[in-house]
């Protein structure tokens, strides 16, 4: 069992177990409407909780899109190339997502360090430490993009020498 496959199994385990987030979202967002419209009690909490879930499970579904390579991509230029030009392309796109992912996670690991320090909350009425915890959400899936992208980087040099 190697390391890639580890990162590729706990990512999909991640990403799965985040979908189901949405759904709570939704029952908690029909909890507000019931609340406020038939009974005439709205929350504080609802819209404040949303979001910080919603954000927190599209920063965790990045990696679990980009370890199986189902992002969107625009291919009209790539599938007009040879196939051997097409695995010189994906290194290039590595290389240049690697010195990308560099700069963000490092960002982002900065704006999260700060956040938590600082004790950083909403400024709502609840107040929670919500943009903490999502910065370092972030900064996390951030480092495990970097992460995935080397792996990918590495298996594209492989093929693009091997089949050169």
């Amino acid at each position: 069992m190697n390391n890639q496959s580890i990162l590729s199994r706990a990512t999909s385990k991640l990403g799965d177990a985040t979908s189901l987030v949405f759904v709570v979202i939704v029952l908690i967002s029909a909890y507000e409407v019931v609340m406020r419209y038939a009974f005439g009690a709205p929350t504080i909490w609802v819209h404040e909780i949303s979001i910080a879930l919603a954000g927190a499970a599209f920063a965790i579904g990045g990696p679990h899109v980009h370890d199986t390579r189902q992002h969107i991509s625009i291919t009209f230029f790539l599938e007009r190339m040879s196939v051997r030009a097409q695995r010189w392309m994906r290194v290039m796109h590595s290389v240049l997502s690697i010195l990308f992912l560099v700069f963000l996670a490092h960002a982002a690991g900065n704006q999260a360090v700060s956040s938590v320090s600082e004790g950083e909350t909403s400024g709502t009425a609840l107040n929670l430490p919500i943009p903490a915890v999502i910065k370092s959400v972030f900064a996390l899936c951030c480092a495990l993009l970097l992460l995935q992208t080397l792996i990918h980087l590495i298996k594209d040099v492989r093929s693009a020498r091997s089949r050169s």
